[in-house]
C-alpha cells in the first residue's frame, strides 16, 4: 500500500500548560513510540491531521516529514490513538506507533460489504454486526479495508468472521463471530419491539419500587 507522509514539528516542551498554548495556535501536541523506538514529541497542525484521517489515515503508513526535512522511512508509523475534545469533537492530541519494514504488527481496518445479499431481494434487511476488524500483518501489507461478499446471504444466513480470507492477513479475533447477517424483517421488528418493552419494564419497575417505599 501507499505510504501517506505527514508533516510534524518537533517541540522541545510539554505540560498542560504549553499543550493548551498550542491548541490556540492551531496545532495539536503529538508523540511517537513503540519497540526499539525512542519517545519522540512533535506538534502537528490540527486541520492537517483531520484531513489525513478523513483520507483513510487511520489505518494505512506514515512516514513523518520532521521540520520539513522530507519523508523519512526510519519514521514510519501508523496512528495509535486520537483524542478529541469531548464537546466540540476537535482533535486535541494524536499518538503515532513506530514500526519496522519487518515486523508484524496490530491494526484495526474498515470492512467493505459488497454485492447485493440474496435475502435482502426476498425481502430481508442487511445487518452489519461489525464495521472493522483487528488484523496482523506487516506494514506495507496494511490494506485499506477488507471487502466482504455478501451476495450468497439468503435470509436467516450470516458471514463469521473464519469466513474470511485477506492474502498476508490474519484475524486476531479468538472467537468466531458474526459480521454480518440477512435478518427476516418481521423478525427484526419484533426483536426491537421486545427490547423496548423490557426496557419500559424496567422502568416501571423502578418507578413502582420508589412509590412503595415512598408509601412506607
Amino acid at each position: 500500500m501507499a505510504i501517506a507522509e505527514l508533516a510534524v514539528e518537533t517541540r522541545t516542551e510539554n505540560g498542560k500548560g504549553y499543550a493548551r498554548k498550542l491548541r490556540r495556535t492551531g496545532k495539536i501536541p503529538a508523540v511517537r513510540y513503540g519497540r526499539q523506538c525512542p519517545v519522540s514529541i512533535y506538534a502537528v497542525d490540527r486541520l492537517v491531521m483531520e484531513r489525513f484521517l478523513s483520507e483513510g489515515g487511520s489505518s494505512s503508513l506514515v512516514a513523518l516529514d520532521v521540520d520539513g526535512a522530507g519523508q523519512n522511512d526510519d519514521l514510519l508509523s501508523i496512528v495509535k490513538d486520537i483524542q478529541r475534545d469531548p464537546v466540540s469533537g476537535r482533535i486535541i492530541h494524536a499518538d503515532f506507533y513506530g514500526v519496522r519494514y519487518g515486523e508484524p504488527i496490530i491494526v484495526e481496518v474498515p470492512l467493505v460489504f459488497e454485492g447485493k445479499a440474496a435475502g435482502v431481494l426476498e425481502g430481508g434487511l442487511l445487518q452489519p454486526a461489525r464495521r472493522s476488524l483487528e488484523i496482523r500483518c506487516l506494514p506495507r501489507q496494511i490494506p485499506e479495508n477488507i471487502v466482504v461478499d455478501v451476495t450468497a446471504l439468503g435470509i436467516g444466513d450470516a458471514i463469521h468472521v473464519n469466513d474470511l480470507e485477506a492474502e498476508g492477513v490474519e484475524f486476531t479475533a479468538t472467537a468466531n463471530f458474526t459480521i454480518v447477517t440477512v435478518q427476516n424483517i418481521i423478525a427484526a421488528e419484533v426483536e426491537a419491539v421486545d427490547e423496548e418493552a423490557v426496557e419500559g419494564e424496567g422502568v416501571e419497575g423502578e418507578e413502582g419500587a420508589e412509590a412503595e417505599a415512598a408509601a412506607e
